[in-house]
């Protein structure tokens, strides 16, 4: 919708920001991303494009469409897995793969909204049969800041796949969206094949600022300036609109209204993952408010 903060519907939602400082990025400035208004590039999520898969016959023989969030020349090679808007910070869990096959998993989709779009995520379960092999993966609908670092060549370990945030130096008050949601009942674990696990299952969103800096042998480490965090179980059939996130700046610890479970530090499940200046990617560890790894 046009003239409406935007965003989302899920089955399983997960809206994860990370908004970082303009220190140890290997490319793009600060200016690249943000629009004369001061937002990010693309925040409508009115504009979209997608990169075309084909995948062998030994697996869905289908064109997969990998839709991206920005915008490319009509006339470019669609079928180039490296098409990107070089304006655009969105990236997504829509990921070209080659485990010996070409491989195209779609799980965030751009879908009508009044006169504009808003963006569907989708979390589910990719199940392959391989010349007698089964393979089971279970891939999760998300939106966020930075890219993925393609092709991914394999389904272990795959936050280490991603570059995560992009240049910012801006302090937003809040961050407002529309959202609705469903979130599944139960947790599973699926790498080659599905294992439940404990605990109801949960959808997210979650910003954090970091001033970022790089040592001389290419280690980053950062200091988290602020941030915001929410999760959501059950669901939500009706759209709840402009709903406002408030960011907090310095130690949350110390306030009143402090949450650890919203408002504490990111789980070991969420390393952040980043490049350095020599391209390589790597973890630069957790951080409390304030301090440093």
């Amino acid at each position: 919708m046009k003239n409406s903060s935007k965003f989302i519907t899920a089955v399983i939602f997960v809206f994860c920001i990370f908004i970082l400082g303009a220190n140890a990025f290997p490319k793009n400035n600060v200016a690249s991303f943000v629009d004369n208004l001061g937002q990010l590039n693309y925040s409508s999520l009115d504009f979209w494009y997608a990169r075309k898969v084909k995948e062998s016959s030994l697996l869905s023989g289908k064109t997969i469409d990998l839709f991206e969030v920005g915008k490319v020349d009509d006339n470019s090679d669609f079928y180039d897995t490296t098409l990107k808007d070089e304006k655009s910070p969105w990236g997504t869990t829509n990921i070209y793969s080659k485990m010996v096959l070409d491989i195209g998993n779609t799980r965030v989709f751009p879908e009508k909204r009044g006169d504009g779009y808003c963006c569907r995520l989708q979390t589910g379960i990719r199940k392959d049969n391989i010349l007698g092999l089964k393979v089971e993966v279970l891939i999760a609908g998300t939106l966020f800041l930075g890219e993925v670092i393609e092709p991914v060549k394999g389904v272990k370990d795959p936050i280490k796949n991603v570059n995560q945030g992009v240049p910012f130096n801006k302090k937003p008050k809040a961050v407002k969206f529309d959202y609705k949601y469903n979130v599944g009942e139960k947790r599973v674990n699926a790498v080659n094949n599905v294992k439940p696990v404990e605990g109801p299952d949960k959808a997210e969103f979650c910003v954090i600022l970091q001033k970022r800096w790089e040592d001389k042998d290419g280690n980053i480490f950062a200091t988290r300036i602020g941030g915001a965090r929410q999760f959501f179980t059950g669901n939500v059939k009706n759209w709840i609109n402009s709903a406002t996130f408030p960011v907090t700046y310095g130690d949350a610890t110390k306030l009143p209204q402090y949450d650890e479970k919203t408002m504490g530090l990111i789980p070991g499940v969420s390393e952040v993952y980043v490049k350095n200046s020599h391209n390589e990617n790597g973890f630069h560890g957790r951080n409390r408010l304030g301090e440093t790894r």
